[in-house]
């Protein structure tokens, strides 16, 4: 019991260190440092606990591909696609209501600086034409926005379910996550979109430009799918996959200075904010006495899957951010040795409970 409270203790010094200029992976690692310290963990084995993040492939492949992608993010934002993505939209979708669910979720695959920013000008000029009071607005964007926490493969949380559970296929884990994805978006149209006019797309193109603009639009998004269709595919690590994404970056930018620009696209802070994750994972896996009373009450009572869930809710929300709760919660969760099933359905209870936070989609710097 005493290790819980060390733990519950440690998570809530973040809301102090918020007041600080520490970056979100020094507040984490300070916590796992709290933890190891109060444990009474010795030196060589938080140290070692520290090196595991980098012999253990599944976490190391995550910090990869988290770095990775985030240049990918970068770079594309540097060259303007995304922009160029929203302008071949609003030309091809004429349905206000489609454009008020697709455009901030498009903008939610990019996980660049001020993606809400981005999307937003969009969103509200839209809802002035249709007459969308500035509040509902505002909840349409941060709705559909965030949808791409739970489908893409390449966000963080998403990837830190792969780590934690290499046997169980992401890909089933989407699947599994629909479910919320499809409520959430029926409920919020519904809620915020049925009454809408449909209204008109004030762009007029012709059926060879709206042909273009598809076209241009397949182009312009491939550095974000092709990883996956070749993963998909050919079954390869999406570290390698993102490769063919770098390549297709290369032709579609400017070759002169290209690497200079991914140099100085790489998120330091970022993939030390997941190297913390791993940290705050391997940490907990040490401390027996907290596993042993986790699989005890896990198996004593009814009420299990309500209590994992409370707990994922409440660290989440006394820290602010929600990886550091997964980086808590799974690893207990992967120690009790439950079947596929299993797993698939508390982790998605998890996962769905666990407050999001701005840097939850990878290249979040400046968010």
């Amino acid at each position: 019991m005493k290790q819980l409270f060390i733990v519950i203790f440690a998570f809530g010094i973040i809301p102090l260190l918020n007041k600080t200029k520490i970056k979100h992976g020094g507040k984490i690692i300070i916590t796992a440092l709290v933890i190891s310290v109060l444990s009474g963990l010795t030196p060589n084995i938080i140290f070692n606990n520290f090196l595991r993040i980098f012999k253990n492939r599944a976490s190391f492949e995550v910090i990869l591909i988290v770095g990775i992608f985030g240049i990918i993010n970068a770079v594309m934002n540097e060259y303007g696609l995304l922009n160029k993505i929203i302008s071949d939209l609003s030309a091809i979708i004429k349905n206000a209501r489609i454009l008020f669910i697709s455009m901030p979720a498009l903008v939610g695959l990019f996980s660049v600086p001020g993606g809400a920013i981005m999307s937003a000008p969009f969103v509200m000029s839209l809802g002035e034409q249709v007459d969308m009071p500035k509040p509902r607005r505002s909840a349409v964007n941060l709705i559909y926005r965030h949808m791409s926490l739970f489908i893409m493969p390449y966000s963080s949380g998403n990837l830190i379910v792969q780590a934690f559970f290499p046997k169980i296929s992401i890909y089933k884990f989407i699947g599994v996550n629909s479910i919320f994805i499809v409520a959430v978006w029926v409920f919020s149209y519904f809620l915020y979109l049925r009454d809408v006019p449909v209204g008109k797309n004030t762009v007029t193109v012709s059926r060879k430009e709206m042909f273009a603009k598809i076209r241009s639009l397949a182009v312009n998004l491939s550095p974000i799918y092709i990883g996956v269709v070749l993963n998909i595919l050919f079954k390869l690590r999406f570290s390698v996959c993102l490769i063919a994404s770098i390549v297709i970056l290369y032709f579609l930018g400017r070759p002169k200075g290209f690497l200079k620009l991914m140099i100085k696209s790489i998120d330091v802070h970022l993939i030390v904010s997941m190297a913390a994750i791993f940290f705050v994972q391997e940490t907990i896996l040490s401390l027996d006495e907290l596993l042993s009373l986790f699989s005890a009450m896990f198996y004593s009572g009814a009420y299990s899957l309500l209590a994992i869930t409370f707990a994922t809710f409440f660290l989440g929300t006394i820290t602010g951010l929600s990886m550091p709760s997964l980086g808590v919660i799974l690893p207990l969760v992967a120690s009790l040795g439950l079947h596929e099933h299993e797993i698939l359905t508390y982790v998605y209870f998890i996962y769905c409970s666990c407050p999001s936070s701005p840097g939850d989609c990878l290249g979040g710097r400046g968010k």
